[in-house]
């Protein structure tokens, strides 16, 4: 394959980068999204008795609570994670690619 810096923007699939790339991006969000809503609440200093203290205890509080109340506002988070992912990787593939030439040019013509 090469080395990936040499990759050009313009060579990559794109509709299998933003499929495959924002599916697993979503993927992990949906799994991490519990213990974010935990490390917010503790941050906030919401003091609940569902709220724990400790990491066993979190883990603890998760399996006997109600699971849905820990995906609260996922919706809303994936629905705007999902363009801002692509609108990033975007920008940062086509800006990477145009720094490069530029630099080439600059370190070409003295």
């Amino acid at each position: 394959l090469g080395n990936p810096s040499d990759t050009k923007w313009s060579e990559i699939d794109k509709t299998r980068l933003y499929l495959i790339g924002t599916g697993l991006y979503s993927f992990l969000t949906v799994a991490l999204h519990p213990l974010t809503v935990i490390k917010i609440r503790k941050q906030v200093g919401v003091t609940t008795p569902e709220l724990p203290t400790s990491i066993i205890s979190s883990s603890e509080s998760v399996i006997k609570s109600n699971i849905h109340q820990y995906y609260r506002g996922l919706g809303v988070v994936i629905s705007l994670a999902i363009p801002t992912r692509i609108i990033y990787i975007s920008v940062l593939e086509s800006s990477r690619e145009r720094i490069e030439s530029n630099a080439r040019e600059i370190i070409l013509n003295p």
